[in-house]
């Protein structure tokens, strides 16, 4: 990446007005359409099905399309594009596809014919029929343009041939199924398909224009920009008007949710973009964006904005809001296609499409949530969502990969990017879960029992290759746990007995879902993990590791674990990257370069643009104690010191304190000590596993005027993400350096970085600890200081902080000073809060 100095901008507007003549014409451009397209909106009838399990993979869909292909007799062509123009309910269409085989006539008697192939795991005739009557209509709809490409070449043919070719994987058999159209059959049916299509799409071509005229006349929605703000805002439009990369550092406080969506929302208005997806991994970060498209809804925009929320919180079933029938289908998902239509037009240009509304608008016509949240993200404006509907292979949405469409991605904290996708990337599988999920089934589903029992025995007889033959040198060997590291390079290292034992198991769920039957409610959290593991086993790459462990050795069932582990994800990010028009990455903590560049997987020549905080340094004082050490083997004869320079702390000024811990172990032995030192003041600790009304209540517990002591740990849903405006808090104290666990994986990483083939020569240590390690001290240490008139300490607690390897990593509005002991801490921050009231004072 190209670093760019943060500089104002000498360009005297933040977006210029295009110089071309935008005068509406009369001219009306024909609406261009594919048949996948057109199929997928209009001719889906019926229920909502959803099978439980993963179908054909995209490679097993390819190979089977070339097999039969190949297999085609001579003269016919394969992949035969159609191309059409016409009138329909006034609107020019032009309308293209390509199928998958075409036979030209043969002679008089006998009339052209048309191919569709579609590969399932089971036999065609136990297929849902809604499913096969949306693969007829795909065909029927290619028939129809057939025919009416060859009336535009003044050939009036009556009729045509299709033919469905169902491959069944399982059987590598083929099913062909053919039947004679006529012109007349085919036009009705193109014509009602086409009707219903431009009907909507007028409507929502009113709404995007209603969006593009706000667009142009919005303004900026406050008086001025803050420092580095509008270079912020400039860089962004000029990177989705040329269809680039951008990764930028901005400050805590800064406003890049403003910054970011307000150039973009220009951009959209001046048809630079098609629509924008913003991508954040917290609530909290949702809701800010939420908070900020209302406030330019006040200034005019028409924009509509859809928040996506995952499943497990949005189906009706799980939240008690509908029981599934006797045959373990949820009634919502029963004629789903029928009341979509008025549920769908409901929704297009609500100005806030959230969660609630979704829930409101699905009760009402009887729908999943969920379901029909994902119906309405092609039509949307803005869609904000988590990372994993963009980057994850196994949940992320097609619609969002169609590279046709002009997106912008917009990534918030796109510090927890690259760690999100080695996850997603990533998968495990455990003999005890598995054990489990195999006793589930043992009465109910005989067939799926034994064979997720063979697939315990592979796992067992994975593990006890490395023991017994010795192959790989154990990572870890202790009393209790073993483990191996192995490549996944050839197929020989590959755990192919396991992978054949899935196999086995996916073809019995198959054979499930062709009997209209589910497996166990109670072994879905194992089937997710199932499938991630079927899922990346096809997408191995050289950043990929086997973690073998073995765990309580002697005990009766002793554990074994099998982890595809993705060390760096980058690869992977830069092919999702590349479906989009532009993108842009930003985070308070993005340095340095060269570790940003080696994970995030943006382009060589990308810019990367650090912005200075916008606020007096002077309202934040920084100390670091350099008397504390907090690593692990000292901290029991830390905690009197710690436990002192807290209290120090907090009486210097009493109002409101977050405490930052790298680990729940270490807050409770402080925590514990500290109310039996300092039982008159009130603490308040984050505990593991909190609800979403728990957090909310340790949230709300710190209010302006109120003087807290919380417990927190690093990285945590406190210490990211959150906006603790004016005196809601007026202090952190960061205990440690954040280090990551020293664990099997952290130390893959720190392998992985030190290879001679790795792509850059950073020191593994630094990459696998000390760098996400300080990404979180310098996001806990964001917390204080959110805008102009807020002020406050930041506490380093430990000596490491004093290195010069963390000095270089530090923003350059921090003026450090450095504590000795807590005499000369507590006089350090007296001086500064008493500076705080003489500027007060002089401010009145």
């Amino acid at each position: 990446m190209r670093a760019v100095v943060g500089e104002e901008l000498k360009e005297p507007y933040l977006i210029k007005e295009p110089t071309e003549d935008h005068t509406p014409s009369e001219y009306t451009p024909a609406l261009q359409i594919s048949v996948g397209e057109l199929v997928a909106f209009s001719c889906r009838s019926g229920d909502l099905i959803y099978t439980g399990g993963p179908g054909p993979t995209a490679q097993e869909g390819i190979r089977a399309h070339q097999k039969l292909q190949k297999r085609r007799p001579k003269g016919s062509e394969a992949e035969y594009r159609l191309h059409v123009q016409l009138e329909c309910a006034g609107q020019d269409v032009v309308l293209e596809g390509r199928v998958d085989i075409f036979h030209p006539q043969a002679d008089l008697h006998q009339p052209a014919q048309l191919d569709e192939i579609k590969t399932t795991y089971c036999h065609p005739d136990t297929l849902p029929e809604a499913t096969r009557q949306l693969h007829w209509a795909q065909l029927k709809i290619y028939g129809f343009c057939y025919l009416q490409q060859l009336r535009q070449k003044g050939d009036s043919v009556a009729e045509v041939s299709l033919q469905m070719l169902w491959y069944n994987l399982k059987e590598k058999k083929s099913y062909p199924e053919q039947r004679l159209f006529t012109w007349r059959e085919l036009e009705s049916f193109a014509k009602d398909a086409l009707t219903l299509y431009i009907e909507w799409h007028s409507d929502w071509k009113a709404h995007r224009q209603r969006v593009i005229q706000a667009a142009k006349n919005l303004s900026f929605p406050f008086p001025k920009y803050r420092p580095g703000q509008r270079q912020l805002a400039v860089s962004v439009y000029r990177c989705l008007r040329d269809a680039g990369q951008l990764v930028v550092e901005a400050p805590t406080g800064i406003g890049k949710t403003i910054s970011t969506l307000f150039p973009a929302i220009k951009a959209l208005g001046e048809g630079k973009v098609d629509q924008l997806l913003y991508l954040t991994a917290k609530n909290s970060g949702r809701q800010v964006v939420r908070e900020t498209i209302n406030k330019l809804h006040q200034g005019g925009l028409k924009l509509s904005l859809l928040e996506l929320r995952a499943r497990d919180k949005t189906c009706a079933c799980k939240l008690g809001l509908c029981s599934r029938d006797e045959e373990g289908i949820c009634p919502r998902t029963r004629g789903f296609y029928e009341r979509l239509p008025q549920a769908r037009q409901q929704l297009l240009g609500q100005p806030l499409i959230t969660p609630e509304e979704i829930a409101k608008v699905a009760d009402q016509w009887h729908l999943c949530p969920f379901e029909l949240s994902l119906q309405m993200l092609p039509w949307a404006d803005l869609v904000v969502c988590d990372f994993n509907y963009v980057f994850d292979p196994l949940v992320r949405i097609s619609t969002l990969q169609d590279s046709r469409y002009k997106r912008a991605l917009l990534v918030d904290e796109a510090h927890n990017l690259s760690e999100r996708a080695r996850e997603m990337h990533s998968a495990s599988l455990s003999r005890k879960d598995s054990r489990r999920a195999a006793l589930a089934c043992k009465s109910s589903h005989p067939q799926l029992y034994r064979r997720i029992q063979s697939l315990v025995r592979a796992l067992s007889q994975w593990s006890k290759r490395f023991q017994e033959q010795n192959l790989y040198k154990e990572m870890r060997s202790s009393q209790s746990v073993q483990a191996w590291c192995s490549p996944l390079d050839s197929e020989k290292d590959r755990p192919a007995a396991v992978s054949r034992a899935i196999q086995k198991v996916l073809d019995a769920l198959s054979e499930l879902s062709e009997q209209t039957k589910s497996p166990p409610e109670e072994i879905g959290d194992w089937l997710k993990n199932l499938y991630r593991y079927a899922c990346i086993e096809q997408i191995l790459s050289g950043q990929h590791q086997a973690l073998t462990r073995v765990i309580d050795r002697d005990a009766p069932w002793e554990e074994h674990q099998l982890k595809l582990i993705c060390l760096n994800a980058a690869d992977f990010l830069r092919e999702s990257f590349s479906q989009f028009h532009g993108s842009i990455l930003f985070s308070a903590t993005l340095r340095p370069i060269d570790f940003v560049s080696a994970q995030l997987g943006v382009e060589p020549e990308t810019p990367y643009l650090v912005l200075p905080s916008p606020f007096e340094p002077s309202r934040q004082g920084v100390f670091l104690c350099s008397y504390l050490d907090t690593r692990y083997q000292a901290r029991q004869s830390a905690l009197p010191a710690l436990v002192d320079l807290i209290a120090r702390v907090y009486r210097s000024h009493p109002g409101n304190y977050l405490v930052f811990f790298p680990s729940y172990q270490f807050l409770q032995i402080v925590a514990e000590r500290f109310k039996i030192d300092h039982p008159e003041i009130q603490l308040l600790q984050q505990t593991p596993g909190a609800s979403d009304c728990e957090r909310e209540a340790f949230l709300a517990s710190f209010s302006e005027g109120a003087q807290r002591l919380g417990f927190a740990i690093m990285g945590g849903v406190f210490a990211e993400g959150v906006d603790f405006v004016g005196e809601k808090l007026i202090g952190t104290i960061i205990v440690g350096t954040g280090l990551p666990q020293i664990n099997e994986v952290q130390e893959l990483l720190r392998q992985s970085a030190e290879h001679p083939q790795a792509v850059s020569a950073i020191d593994g240590f630094d990459v696998a600890y000390r760098y996400p390690g300080m990404t979180r001290v310098l996001q806990t240490a964001g917390r204080v200081i959110r805008t102009e008139s807020d002020r406050g300490v930041v506490v380093l607690a430990d000596y490491r902080f004093g290195d010069r390897f963390y000095q270089k990593l530090y923003p350059e509005h921090w003026q450090i000073q450095t504590s000795k002991n807590g005499e000369q801490l507590s006089q350090q921050l007296g001086y500064f809060w008493n500076r705080q009231r003489l500027y007060d004072c002089i401010a009145e």
